[in-house]
C-alpha cells in the first residue's frame, strides 16, 4: 500500500479534522478561502488565461468554496456564470453567506442565476456553448445518499457537455469515504480536494479524474489530534510495513483510561500518531482492574523487584493489586511481540508504565528510581521503552 493511500482520509475524518482545527484557533473563514483560492489557482495553472467559466454551486460550504473561487478568477481576468441551486436563503454557513454577499457586488465579471428546478437548467445549457471550464461545487464530500432534483439533471448536463470539469473537494453524487456511486455522478477531468486524499477516489479515478490534494492551512498536529489514533490502527489493520509502528500508553491517545477515567492526552505523541502506527495499550485494563480505579504505588522497590517477588502494588485503600499489573506486563507484552514492534512509549511517572522515575507509596505522592511493572518486563525482553517526556 502506498504513502497515499496510508495517509488518506475518510470525509468524516475530514469534518473531524476542520471541528478541531476550528476550536484551536482557525477561522472557517479562512479555511473556506484558503479552499476556494487553491481551486482558482488550479484552474489557471491548468487552463489558459481569459476563460469563460461556470460555476454549479450549493447553498453548503462547498457552495462557499466555490463563491469564493469564482471571485478569484473573475480577479483574473475570467468570466464566471454562477448558477445557485438552491434558494440562496437557505445559504447554510455564515461563511458561505458572507462570500455569497460579496460575489453579488462583483457584476463585471460574474453573473448570476438561481437554479431551482429542471426547467431553469436551459440557460445554463445555452451557456455551455460557450464555455471552457465548469466548476461543480454543489455537495462536495457532503453527500448522504442518492441525488435529488434538481442536483440529478445538472449531474446529467454537466457530464453530457463534453466541457473540461474541476470539481471542488468531491465530485458530485461520489461518496468520498467509500467511492460508491449511487446514480449518477460528476466526471470530472480534475478534482481539487483539501488537506488530505479521500479514501474513496482510489477507486473511483473515472469520476475524480486527476486529483490535486491542496493545502488550506491545517496544521499537523491538528490532524493528529482529530484522528491520529484511528489512523495508526486502520494502518495497521491494512497490513502495513511495522518498521514505524509502536506500542504506546492509551491515555496518552486521549482513551479515557486514567485511574480517575480520564486521560493523558499528548501533543506529541499525537503529532507522532500522524506520522507513524501506534497501538494504544492499558496494562492496568489488560489486567483486569477498572476505569476509574483507586490510584496506586510499588512498596518497598520497582517494577523489577515486583516481578522478581520481592515488592508488591498497592491501591490506595491497601488492597494488593500486584497480580494485576503483572498480568497486564505480560499481556502488553504478547501484544509487542506478536506485532513484532521493538519501541514502546509509556506514561512516565506511572507504577505500571514509567520508566526511570514511578511514583511509590499507597498514596502515591512520592517519586523514586525506577520503572513501572510493564516497563521493567519489556526492557527484560529487549524492548526500547521511553516516555513522552524524551519525545
Amino acid at each position: 500500500m502506498s504513502k497515499i493511500e496510508l495517509e488518506a482520509i475518510t470525509a468524516e475524518e475530514m469534518a473531524e479534522i476542520d471541528k478541531k482545527a476550528v476550536e484551536l484557533g482557525i477561522p472557517r473563514l479562512l479555511l473556506m478561502e484558503n479552499a476556494g483560492g487553491a481551486v482558482a489557482r488550479t484552474i489557471m495553472e491548468k487552463f489558459n488565461h481569459g476563460l469563460k467559466i461556470i460555476v454549479f454551486a450549493g447553498t453548503g460550504n462547498n457552495g462557499g468554496d466555490g463563491f469564493v473561487a469564482a471571485r478569484h478568477l473573475a480577479n483574473r481576468g475570467a468570466k464566471v456564470n454562477l448558477f445557485l441551486i438552491g434558494d440562496p436563503e437557505g445559504i447554510r454557513t455564515e461563511e458561505a453567506r458572507l462570500n455569497w454577499s460579496v460575489i453579488q457586488k462583483m457584476k463585471r465579471n460574474i453573473k448570476i442565476y438561481m437554479i431551482s428546478g429542471p426547467s431553469d437548467l436551459k440557460k445554463a445549457k445555452s451557456y455551455q456553448k460557450h464555455v471552457d471550464v465548469i466548476v461543480d461545487a454543489m455537495l462536495g464530500t457532503g453527500l448522504r445518499g442518492s441525488l435529488r432534483e434538481p442536483f440529478s439533471s445538472v449531474v446529467r448536463l454537466i457530464n453530457e457537455s463534453g466541457i473540461p470539469v474541476v470539481s471542488v473537494d468531491a465530485p458530485t453524487g461520489l461518496n468520498p469515504s467509500t467511492g460508491e456511486v449511487h446514480g449518477l455522478a460528476v466526471k470530472a477531468t480534475y478534482t481539487v480536494t483539501f488537506h488530505k486524499m479521500k479514501r474513496g477516489f482510489l477507486e473511483a479515478k473515472e469520476y475524480t479524474g486527476t486529483v490535486t490534494v491542496a493545502d488550506i492551512g491545517i496544521p499537523k498536529e491538528v490532524e493528529a489530534v482529530a484522528i491520529g489514533e484511528h489512523r495508526s490502527l486502520r494502518r495497521l489493520a491494512s497490513g502495513a510495513s511495522r518498521k514505524d509502528t509502536r506500542l504506546v500508553s492509551a491515555c496518552m491517545l486521549g482513551i479515557n483510561c486514567r485511574h480517575d477515567g480520564q486521560n493523558n492526552l499528548n501533543e506529541k505523541v499525537m503529532w507522532l500518531a500522524a506520522k507513524e502506527m501506534l497501538i494504544p495499550v492499558c496494562p492496568e485494563q489488560l489486567g483486569g482492574l477498572g476505569t476509574p480505579r483507586e490510584s496506586m504505588g510499588i512498596i518497598e522497590g520497582g517494577g523489577s523487584e515486583v516481578l522478581d517477588g520481592k515488592a508488591r502494588v498497592m491501591n490506595r485503600s491497601g488492597k494488593d493489586v500486584t497480580e494485576n499489573l503483572v498480568r497486564g506486563a505480560e499481556e502488553v507484552l504478547k501484544i509487542a511481540k506478536s506485532l513484532g514492534v521493538k519501541d514502546v512509549i509509556l506514561k512516565a511517572r506511572s507504577p505500571s508504565c514509567g520508566c526511570g522515575k514511578i511514583y511509590s507509596g499507597t498514596f502515591p505522592d512520592r517519586l523514586v528510581e525506577g520503572d513501572g511493572v510493564t516497563a521493567a518486563l519489556l526492557k527484560r525482553s529487549g524492548f526500547h521503552v521511553i516516555t513522552e517526556d524524551i519525545l
